[in-house]
């Protein structure tokens, strides 16, 4: 099966984005579309879409108001899965929000519920579930079961797929001090469905580098071939900026580079 090359969906990059069709073949759908997006039809009927939005945290049940929007924008894109992030973005209390660096603590109880909670929610929804680790930056001195053996038994007790961003994994190598293709070749790739790649960029707040809008570097580039010859179920590569910064030269390099490391024609 071919591997579909995308990007994520832009508003403000709508008309080069159609410009680009073809080229990019799949776009991950980060927010719902501006009511008022003129393109969005038309983004619709030319791209395979890809539902990558919020859903939840599934250390909680998905459900009530949030579960009825995972199925409007199920029916508005008709993905042919589902991707979420495995993390934890509010508090159990729903008083604070962390942001993208407080990943859960990989423990075997929230193994648990991150299994019950991701079945019913697939269930739910009628597609294919694949889940998403993001980086470590903080490492909470308490008893785990590490990523690597978290996601597995995941996946296994699950059904879901995985979606490995290796722009992730760099980070969390590097701020763990071990090397990043250890820890990507210690994951399950069998299970891998979609790879993003991502650029990175020094973030000023956390004194060292982050997630950006730069185009990917051949060490992220490496990585990412790395997983495609190991990942026999790998159906789509996306370059991962999300950002009304991003430009859109730096759009189409992102796919470009992505197309050249990976060997498919533009």
């Amino acid at each position: 099966m071919a591997v579909s090359i995308g990007a994520f969906y832009h508003p403000h990059l709508a008309r080069e984005t159609l410009d680009l069709a073809g080229f990019i073949e799949h776009l991950a759908m980060a927010d719902p579309p501006p009511p008022d997006d003129p393109h969005f039809a038309a983004v619709r009927a030319r791209f395979v879409l890809l539902l990558h939005d919020f859903l939840g945290q599934l250390s909680e049940p998905v459900e009530g108001d949030a579960l009825e929007r995972a199925r409007r924008l199920v029916t508005l894109y008709d993905p042919p899965w589902v991707a979420e992030h495995l993390q934890r973005v509010h508090t159990t209390a729903a008083d604070a929000f962390v942001d993208y660096v407080f990943p859960p603590l990989y423990t075997a109880d929230l193994l648990a519920d991150y299994v019950r909670h991701a079945r019913a929610l697939q269930a739910a929804l009628g597609r294919p579930l694949i889940l998403e680790p993001i980086p470590t930056y903080l490492h909470v001195p308490a008893p785990q079961l590490g990523e690597a053996a978290f996601v597995e038994r995941f996946l296994a007790e699950s059904g879901c797929g995985l979606l490995l961003d290796v722009s992730h994994a760099w980070l969390s190598a590097r701020y763990a001090g071990r090397s990043a293709r250890e820890l990507i070749l210690a994951l399950p790739l069998d299970r891998v469905v979609e790879v993003h790649v991502a650029g990175v960029e020094d973030d000023p707040d956390l004194a060292g580098p982050w997630i950006g809008t730069a185009v990917p570097t051949a060490e992220l580039l490496d990585l990412a071939c790395l997983v495609a010859e190991r990942a026999p179920g790998l159906r789509a590569v996306t370059f991962d900026a999300f950002s009304t910064a991003l430009r859109a030269e730096t759009l189409r390099a992102g796919v470009a580079v992505i197309r050249t490391a990976l060997g498919v024609p533009a």
